[in-house]
C-alpha cells in the first residue's frame, strides 16, 4: 500500500505516475472493461457495472494523483501543464464513456 499512498499524495516522480500508472495500467483496465462489458455476452449486468465502477474509481484516483504529481514536479513547466491537461481530458472523456455504457447496458 505504500506505493499507492505515495501515488495518491503525488510523491512519485511524474514520469512514473504518468507512464506506468496512468498509461500502462490505464490501458490494461480499459482492455478489461472492454472485454467484460462489451465483448462478453453472458456476463451478468452487475459484473459489467462492477468493472465500470472499478475503472471509474481508478480513473478518478489517477486524475487526482497525476494532478498532485504535476504540482510537485520541478522540471520544465510544459510537462506538468501537459499532465494536468491530460488528466482533465481523461476524466471528462471517461465520464462520457461511463454514461454511454450504462445506457447501453440498461437498454439490452
Amino acid at each position: 500500500m505504500g506505493i499507492l499512498r505515495k501515488l495518491w499524495r503525488g510523491e512519485l516522480p511524474l514520469y512514473v505516475a504518468f507512464w506506468f500508472f496512468g498509461v500502462i495500467l490505464g490501458i490494461i483496465i480499459i482492455l478489461c472493461v472492454n472485454e467484460f462489458t462489451f465483448e462478453a455476452k453472458d456476463v451478468p449486468t452487475s459484473f459489467r457495472l462492477g468493472w465500470l465502477l472499478l475503472a471509474l474509481l481508478y480513473t478518478g484516483f489517477m486524475c487526482i494523483a497525476l494532478w498532485r504529481s504535476a504540482d510537485k514536479y520541478k522540471g520544465h513547466p510544459i510537462w506538468s501543464i501537459s499532465v494536468r491537461f491530460y488528466s482533465a481530458i481523461l476524466f471528462m472523456t471517461f465520464i462520457s464513456f461511463v454514461v454511454t455504457t450504462i445506457q447501453i447496458i440498461i437498454n439490452t
